[in-house]
């Protein structure tokens, strides 16, 4: 049999499917590793430089341009710092205190924020389940931050407090670039439009590294040399590439379940590998918010199965 034959079987798509939601899950505790050995802004930076140098070697290979005009210059300048620079900055940061699975559930609201602002300034309706959705996460937000200030001391509850409220906004910043991209970027190559945002804000990272932190304090060990190809290839250019392939082959309503999936994985991860412990507060709190992400998208899903019925009896 045929390699292209054998990977157009479905079960190679579900494979690949679970495949990269469980390389996705994994990054949360695979930062939470690197922490260990390199600093914040050095670990991530190196991550970004990694990904960058590889991304542009494929952007040779397959001869994708990466178009320069004045509106294109600023949505990569966007991207470099409300994308990639400060959003992860700040995920990384938070991961020195907060769990891994606790930082992948409190990202995974950016769907709601996707959904206010595409009111706000795409002028997109909601409908009542969305709306329904936004209750459901607001209140599954509310539950985990309910922090149990009996098991720490006040100092140590702020700083928790402030981390969960970092990744809350890293989550909004990223979905601040999704309307943009819908707005100005859809005529952009995907692997294109990220090449110069990936690159410029490793480098910014690696400048502002090199003066704040201490970088004799680094350590170059398996942890924080493996965490930054791990996350720089596989957490990024091998899980774009698989995702994007399996897009043209599986329905947008079942890939667009990879957000639903990730905090999932992230969650049974950081437990049963990492060790890291999860409250019944927090739990029910996840639940709440994974099932309102589902409300929010549910006109996305909706459209998709319309369109995808309508095409079907065009060719039928």
């Amino acid at each position: 049999m045929k390699l292209s034959n054998l990977f157009e079987k479905g079960l190679i798509k579900i494979l690949l499917f679970v495949l990269i939601c469980g390389i996705w899950g994994s990054t949360w505790f695979m930062i939470k590793i690197g922490l260990e050995e390199l600093p914040v802004l050095l670990s991530l930076s190196l991550r970004f430089l990694t990904a960058g140098v590889i991304l542009f070697v494929i952007l040779r290979l397959f001869n994708i341009q990466v178009p320069l005009n004045e509106k294109q210059i600023y949505l990569y300048l966007y991207l470099t710092f409300f994308s990639f620079l400060f959003p992860f900055s700040l995920v990384y940061w938070a991961e020195v205190t907060i769990p891994s699975n606790l930082a992948s559930i409190l990202f995974s609201t950016m769907p709601f924020f996707v959904a206010i602002f595409a009111r706000l300034f795409l002028k997109e309706e909601l409908n009542f389940f969305q709306k329904i959705g936004l209750v459901l996460g607001f209140i599954g937000i509310v539950l985990i931050f309910k922090i149990d200030t009996d098991r720490a001391g006040l100092i140590q509850n702020k700083r928790f407090f402030v981390s969960m409220f970092a990744v809350i906004v890293s989550a909004m910043l990223n979905a601040s670039v999704l309307i943009m991209v819908k707005k100005y970027g859809t005529a952009i190559h995907p692997l294109a439009i990220n090449f110069i945002p990936l690159t410029l804000s490793g480098l910014l990272l690696l400048l502002a590294s090199s003066v704040i932190e201490n970088w004799s304090e680094a350590k170059f060990g398996i942890k924080g040399v493996g965490s930054v190809i791990y996350l720089g290839i596989f957490g990024s250019i091998v899980t774009f590439g698989i995702y994007y392939w399996l897009l043209k082959k599986v329905p947008a309503v079942i890939m667009s379940l990879t957000a639903f999936l990730t905090p999932v994985f992230a969650v049974l991860i950081g437990v049963f590998i990492g060790k890291e412990i999860i409250t019944l507060n927090i739990l029910l709190g996840a639940v709440l918010v994974l099932i309102g992400m589902l409300f929010v998208n549910s006109s996305f899903w909706i459209k998709r199965l319309a369109n995808e019925k309508a095409s079907k009896k065009v060719y039928d």
